[in-house]
């Protein structure tokens, strides 16, 4: 790590900073070893990204003001990409016809158009990075295999558990579990939810205690919780009209189900029978790059205060379409612009995962650069995006040894369970060298980022049950 250097504490973007509060790393009561073994302990079996030598020493914490921002801004922005995707047809599949996606890569559509536009939205996880601005939103996450969630509730706990002060996080599993408590009380439901699950997913002892930790959290709130495999549907939920689990939580991409030659018959047949698999499929739709490029552009019926939100807290992304737009105040044509400015810009095709399908123009040499941005273009598939500058922040590494503060870019991923705050995951590379090398892409399966939770301070604001903000 040799370009990761101490830096002064308080020094990042003062979005990120209260200036009437201690520097976090004056807190930790835990030696660096002591901090090193509970992570690896605690996060053992989550598949958690810490890839040394350098570890967090603390977690992401952040005034409440800032913190509570985040999720405003996820849930408005939300509620417009859902509603510009409902738009495009009167269906489901005209929807996906409309964005130019293939019917073959969401299987699982039910078929019940209302019941998928009722839950569509009901898990979302944006990625934002802080501009010179504030939040900055660059792409939604709509699953319940995206990533955060157990990640998040682990390292909340090692952190409880580090420090003299008690932070406050949203806890994603009890904030899940209560989703589903609102979907058993509008449909009249009994507390009983089927984990479904890949068996793939499952590798040893560890992963199988990550997985009783998600029942667990259902049966503490008087759920009947089990988890089961996808090709166990739907013998073991029962006759059809008196399901013994009417509700079941995907945990499997069915793009993995179906890459190792397994059919999905046994779920649709569970469909049929009654089962409602939250999220459904349909929210896949929303996680298409040119949704979020329509709510940047305008929607005919967005508000004038829509549109602030929008300009404020969305990059500049446009659908690579030939023809002319606007741009900071003058109209170009679009390929050509994106041609000439490639350092101003980053090109997204619509559906991707972990930042693989993305260029960053001023991390790619010029004829790489022209090449990509001439394909999307004649395929229509992609998204360009202006780029923004990541702000830094402060944050305390280790090796198990010692401990400094240094300067980092994070990426913020605050999540939505049923429009509820559900805790904020964070990624982060530990220097430039490792920023340069990744090509500007900070993810952890395309680039090995490290992970961490963002919290805030506990206080009369923060106040929350302990179950909930995960407190010692």
């Amino acid at each position: 790590m040799t370009s990761t250097a101490p830096v002064p504490a308080g020094a990042g973007h003062p979005w990120f900073h209260d200036p009437k509060r201690p520097e976090p790393s004056t807190l930790r009561t835990a030696s660096p070893c002591e901090v090193t073994a509970m992570l690896r302990e605690e996060l053992a079996g989550l598949d958690v990204s810490l890839p040394g030598p350098w570890l967090p020493a603390q977690p992401f914490v952040l005034p409440r003001r800032s913190y509570d921002e985040l999720f405003d801004v996820s849930r408005t922005l939300l509620a417009l990409v859902r509603r510009a995707v409902l738009a495009l047809g009167s269906s489901w599949p005209a929807r996906a016809e409309a964005l130019g996606a293939r019917a073959e890569d969401y299987p699982l559509l039910s078929g019940q158009d209302n019941t998928e536009t009722a839950y569509c939205s009901m898990m979302a996880r944006p990625d934002v990075v802080i501009g010179e601005g504030g939040p900055r939103l660059l792409g939604f996450s709509f699953s319940g295999t995206f990533g955060g969630p157990n990640e998040s509730h682990g390292l909340n706990a090692v952190w409880q558990r580090t420090h003299s002060e008690r932070f406050f996080g949203h806890d994603p599993l009890v904030t899940r579990v209560r989703a589903f408590e609102d979907v058993c009380r509008s449909r009249g439901l009994p507390r009983a939810v089927a984990v479904v699950g890949s068996p793939g997913d499952l590798q040893d002892d560890a992963d199988i205690r990550f997985q009783e930790r998600e029942l667990e959290q259902f049966r503490r709130r008087g759920f009947t919780a089990d988890f089961f495999e996808p090709d166990r549907l739907p013998g073991a939920l029962g006759r059809p009209g008196n399901l013994r689990y009417p509700l079941g939580l995907r945990t499997f991409a069915t793009a993995d189900w179906t890459e190792r030659g397994q059919s999905l018959r046994p779920v649709h047949d569970a469909q049929r029978a009654g089962f409602l698999m939250l999220p459904p499929q349909s929210s896949g739709l929303l996680a298409n790059k040119k949704a979020l490029a329509l709510v940047s552009e305008g929607r005919p019926w967005m508000t004038r205060a829509e549109r602030r939100v929008a300009d404020r807290h969305l990059p500049w992304t446009r659908i690579t379409i030939p023809g002319r737009t606007g741009w900071r105040g003058l109209e170009h044509e679009l390929p050509e612009l994106v041609l000439a400015r490639r350092e101003r810009f980053v090109l997204k095709e619509a559906i991707g995962m972990m930042g693989r399908e993305v260029l960053v123009g001023r991390h790619t040499a010029p004829e790489d650069w022209r090449q990509a941005v001439e394909a999307a273009f004649t395929a229509e598939d992609s998204v360009i995006q202006e780029h923004v500058e990541p702000s830094t922040c402060p944050l305390e590494l280790t090796d198990g040894s010692g401990a400094f503060t240094a300067r980092v870019t994070p990426v913020l991923s605050p999540m939505l369970f049923g429009d509820r705050p559900g805790g904020c995951w964070a990624r982060y590379l530990p220097d430039d060298a490792s920023l340069s090398a990744s090509r500007g892409v900070i993810s952890v399966g395309g680039a090995g980022a490290t992970e961490n939770v963002v919290l805030t301070w506990a206080g009369p604001t923060g106040a929350a049950a302990p179950e909930e903000a995960g407190g010692r």
